[in-house]
């Protein structure tokens, strides 16, 4: 009899013990997942900072333009604003690396373009950094094939295609994000209200977040020498934009440093960017069988993405919003009326 109680005993002391344990995981798992999100916040509001700083300086935000006869960016508008954010930069050597606003991506210094900087960096990324792009190799990238990633991506507004009138984007105003090539944007021209107009979001890259859409372009976006679906990296110091004839030329296919809000959150897999050269003067979004692409946002943290507003303000917006309040989020003068604070 007494041995059936000490049995008993024993089983309700592992039970508790079991459930304390399974409880201390739980909470530590929680505690890690709000550390996480915080940080995230942290770097948009950070960014945020840094964008500040530059629209007083410049009274607009970085522009997006082009340089020379080709659809070559001058610049990427997260690399002006290196030099504005808390941290510094650091290369592989652990030794200062820092972008010079005045020269054009591809005449910085070498070693830039393998800087990892901290802030562009989510905390929920598991990803490495900087990564050996296979883009940069086939493309002879200027700044090398070591490249350093950012999660976060400036935002094109709910128009995902690249037409363009003599250098400059033709997407209707009411359509326009933040950056558009050759639109200057200033605060005053987001006529949406700077806190309900995206800015910024998260662009999670790595093998979870795999460019292996088929039949939308004439390539496979399979690596033919490894034969798995490419991931999607986006490289803050190299403003990739990809032509169609440079597609099928280099077999390039990779995601920018741009996201669009005409594809859906956390989408996958991942919609490449690309210039259909051949329809320039197309300005269908894609959702409207338009015949250009821009990659989506997307996020490690869980069913949503963190994203930074005109107001310096930080939102989680959920991945089930509605497709046209997304839209309207991200547009600066659509002329929409949301109400929408997460």
């Amino acid at each position: 009899m007494r041995l059936g109680f000490a049995l008993i005993d024993l089983v309700a002391v592992a039970c508790a013990v079991a459930l304390l344990t399974a409880l201390a995981i739980f909470a530590i798992e929680q505690g890690r997942i709000r550390a996480r999100s915080v940080g995230c916040r942290d770097n948009l509001r950070n960014i945020g900072l840094a964008l500040s700083q530059y629209t007083d300086v410049h009274r607009m935000l970085p522009t997006v333009t082009l340089v020379g006869a080709e659809i070559r960016l001058a610049q990427s508008p997260l690399a002006l604003l290196v030099p504005l954010l808390p941290l510094t930069s650091k290369s592989s050597s652990d030794s200062p690396a820092t972008y010079d606003s005045n020269q054009l991506w591809f005449e910085q210094r070498k070693g830039v373009g393998a800087a990892v900087v901290p802030t562009f960096r989510c905390p929920a990324s598991r990803h490495l950094d900087p990564v050996e792009s296979l883009d940069a190799k086939r493309s002879h990238c200027h700044l090398g094939t070591l490249l350093a990633t950012t999660d976060y991506l400036v935002c094109k507004g709910p128009n995902d295609s690249w037409c363009m009138d003599h250098g400059t984007s033709a997407v209707p105003l009411r359509e326009r994000g933040c950056f558009e090539i050759g639109r200057p944007v200033r605060p005053s021209d987001i006529s949406d209200g700077l806190a309900q107009t995206i800015v910024i979001g998260e662009g999670s890259a790595g093998a979870r977040w795999s460019l292996s859409e088929r039949g939308r372009f004439p390539l496979t976006l399979i690596d033919r020498q490894s034969n798995r679906p490419l991931p999607a990296y986006n490289f803050w110091c190299w403003p990739f934009l990809n032509t169609f004839e440079e597609q099928r030329k280099t077999h390039n296919i990779a995601a920018s440093i741009f996201g669009t809000t005409a594809v859906d959150l956390n989408r996958r897999p991942v919609i490449e960017t690309i210039v259909n050269t051949l329809h320039l003067g197309d300005c269908k979004p894609r959702y409207k069988n338009g015949l250009h692409a821009v990659s989506g946002f997307r996020s490690d943290h869980v069913s949503g993405a963190y994203f930074l507003f005109a107001d310096g303000a930080t939102h989680f917006v959920s991945e089930g919003i509605v497709p046209e309040v997304y839209r309207a989020l991200s547009s600066i003068a659509g002329c929409e009326s949301v109400d929408y604070i997460n």
